[in-house]
């Protein structure tokens, strides 16, 4: 029986219809190809999460389109070639194995990706186990990318058979004369660099450019430029370089926001001033809001045009924007109280007019008006 069916096989090989049964077994082996793989991939996926198996997980995850991509390219150029010759015996048209390295390399780069992919993921998602912050991991991620582009192009070079020796020459020419042209480009991409690496700010933080008046939260930290949602909510794209040239305030990192008012009594309660500020003094020393490791201060500080001035000044550990002016708000609110116990006032801007002995009140209302419209 066995040597029948070989001699049946043989029979359809060497017939005038062998290359269309060549083409079916192809086409066939490709479509038990894909659906045996694919359940194949998901009891794999499954065996190796149970046993806890992360890097395995994201290297099947990763692997299955790219390899699916590159059997079906391989195929389809097999299944072309047949036809070809099934139409047109005469003609030679061997396959071009040049375009089989270049579909294998770009397989296995679009494999590489996905699996950086995956395993960034994975690492975000421990961050906090591994002692990572978003920008370490998303430099991690920028670095490894720049290094499978870099395998990518080598390996391209050698499959199409380019000489690496002159492009290197060739890229150092150009390199060079690219490098004038496009040295925004280059200082913005090291200034992103050197952002990873001194890290100024994170994703996330509230920054201040004093030089440029931009204050904001930070989005996105790029290659080129850094992206900043101002408090007006409008995107700003800002580009790397101009972050190694001016001053950045991060007030995310702030320990403490200080608190600093300058209140003006009238002169009339000069006689309960020093009470006033002994007790400013003691609500700021108990004032649960406010450090007392740093300097609570309350003194008399000048004799103003029109006021008695009074200088307060403390630490508060509340950073956040609402946190703060609530405290600001509290330690206001309790020196009015202060200033209402003892009988002061605010005092306002006013104008005094001192007439000359002579001259009374009196006499002003009765002297007629020397104004005419």
């Amino acid at each position: 029986m066995f040597t029948g069916i070989t001699q049946f096989i043989n029979s359809i090989l060497q017939g005038p219809y062998s290359g269309y049964f060549v083409i079916a077994l192809l086409i066939t082996a490709g479509l038990c190809y894909y659906f045996l793989f694919k359940r194949f991939r998901n009891r794999l996926e499954t065996y190796f999460q149970k046993r806890g198996q992360s890097g395995m997980v994201s290297v099947v995850r990763a692997v299955y389109p790219p390899l699916t991509c590159y059997v079906g390219f391989v195929i389809f150029t097999h299944s072309l070639e047949m036809l070809i010759l099934q139409i047109s015996p005469e003609s030679s048209v061997p396959i071009n194995h040049m375009y089989l390295s270049i579909a294998f390399v770009l397989a296995l780069t679009w494999f590489l990706l996905r699996l950086k992919s995956n395993i960034v993921k994975g690492i975000a998602t421990r961050a906090k186990q591994h002692n990572l912050d978003a920008p370490q991991i998303d430099l991690i991620d920028k670095m490894v990318t720049v290094g499978i582009a870099t395998l990518c192009i080598a390996l391209l070079l050698q499959a199409s058979g380019s000489s690496l020796t002159a492009l290197i020459a060739f890229g150092g020419i150009s390199g060079l004369a690219l490098a004038f042209a496009s040295q925004e480009v280059i200082s913005s991409f090291f200034g992103g660099f050197m952002i990873y690496l001194t890290r100024p700010f994170n994703i996330g933080d509230q920054i201040t450019l004093p030089e440029r008046n931009i204050e904001g939260h930070v989005e996105e930290i790029g290659w080129y430029r850094t992206k900043i949602r101002t408090l007006e909510k409008c995107p700003i794209y800002v580009p790397n370089s101009i972050f190694t040239k001016i001053v950045v305030v991060n007030t995310s990192r702030m320990s403490h926001r200080r608190i600093k008012e300058l209140i003006g009594i009238r002169y009339s309660d000069m006689p309960a001033l020093k009470t006033i500020i002994n007790e400013l003094r003691e609500m700021l020393h108990t004032d649960a809001d406010i450090d007392q490791n740093l300097p609570a201060m309350a003194h008399f500080s000048a004799f103003g045009s029109s006021s008695l001035d009074i200088h307060i000044s403390a630490y508060t550990t509340k950073t956040s924007t609402a946190n703060f002016f609530t405290v600001k708000e509290n330690i206001l609110f309790k020196v009015m109280d202060i200033l209402n116990k003892n009988g002061a006032e605010v005092a306002f801007p006013t104008t005094s007019l001192e007439l000359p002995g002579q001259i009374t009140f009196a006499q002003m209302q009765n002297t007629p008006s020397t104004f005419s419209p």
